[in-house]
This record gives structure tokens, sequence and C-alpha cells, in this order.
């Protein structure tokens, strides 16, 4: 039982979420963990929906742009779409979808890389002039403020294209969340 796992007393979580969102780890990926948290999940809500957000890959600073975004794209419908398939073949009444925030990484690195992200001098770096923060793949803010908007398009259907809200930097962050959000397998959308 996930709740007897977790400690959670019985009868502290109610009915009432809607949205219910897990995390895969690169390293581990195991069904029973996203089948265990389903089950408890749907027990609460037969409506919930469930969605599993896929991060950025670690150590950017060990790879080079151009692997470090294939390895996103050999890794991301392999894995997560795979996951969220057997999922739906199980709870055939349960929404689930991905949210593919960590390709944000990979769009910025890339950027990076052609000398396109004017803001941004240094891939790693403790200040706020690179993209992530340490060699492990701390999201700095730039980082954080694109994935933020991957992740109000996935959840909220907010058309990056029209939104009226500026996150304050040079490069077009808006339009690199559409293109993340146009890219991605509507199959597996909200």
């Amino acid at each position: 039982q996930v709740t007897e796992v977790l400690d959670i007393p019985e009868g502290s979580l109610t009915g009432d979420v809607r949205l219910f969102g897990m995390a895969i780890q690169h390293d581990i990926l195991d069904i029973e963990g996203y089948r265990n948290w389903t089950k408890y999940a749907t027990s609460r809500n037969p409506d919930v929906r469930i969605f599993i957000g896929l991060p950025w890959e670690w150590n950017p600073d060990s790879t080079t742009a151009a692997d470090y975004e294939a390895s996103w794209h050999a890794y991301h419908p392999a894995a997560v779409h795979t996951l969220i398939d057997q999922l739906r073949e199980e709870f055939p009444y349960t929404d689930f979808f991905c949210i593919p925030y960590g390709q944000a990484a990979v769009e910025l690195y890339n950027l990076y890389d052609d000398g396109l992200l004017p803001e941004i001098d240094e891939l790693v770096s403790a200040t706020e002039s690179s993209i992530f923060t340490d060699s492990h793949g701390h999201a700095n803010s730039i980082l954080i403020a694109l994935s933020e908007l991957v992740w109000l398009n996935a959840i909220y259907g907010v058309d990056m294209l029209t939104y009226a809200y500026d996150p304050g930097y040079i490069a077009n962050l808006k339009a690199i969340a559409n293109d993340i959000a146009v890219g991605h397998d509507p199959d597996y959308n909200a």
C-alpha cells in the first residue's frame, strides 16, 4: 500500500485532487511504483487525471549539445510513452498524459551551443548567466522560466503565441515553449 510506505494517515487525502503528477527518474523506470500511485489516486477520485513529467537529463556539461538532444529524443518516446501506454492499458478509464518539460534544457543547450542565447555566458555556473547552476544539472533561472511555460501550456492549454506575459529574456522563451508543445506527440498531450 502506498499510504503505508509513505506513512500517510488513512483518510488524510480526499477525492478533491483532480490532477495528479509523477516524475520520471531516468535511471529507474519500474512500472510498479506508477501502478501503485495510480491505484491509490483513482481509489480517491476515479476521475483523476494523471501526468508523468519528464525532466531534463543530468550532467549536461559531460556531453555535447547534439548528444544531449539525441539522448533526450531517444529516451522520451521509448521510455515514457511506453510507460503511459502500459498504464492506459491497465487503467482504461484514466486519462494519462506526459509533460516534456525537460526538452526545455535541450532547446536552451542547443541555442547556447549555437551562440543564440545572448544573456547566457556559460552552460554551467552559479551565476544567473548560465542554463544550469552546477554540473549535476540543476536549473538556473532561464531554464526554470522556460520549463514553467511548458507546464503552463501542457496543463492549462495556454497559447504561448498569444500569452501576454513577458519572462524577461532576450530569447523568445514563449516561442520555444510553443515549439516544444507543437512538436510533442499529441497522443500524449492532456
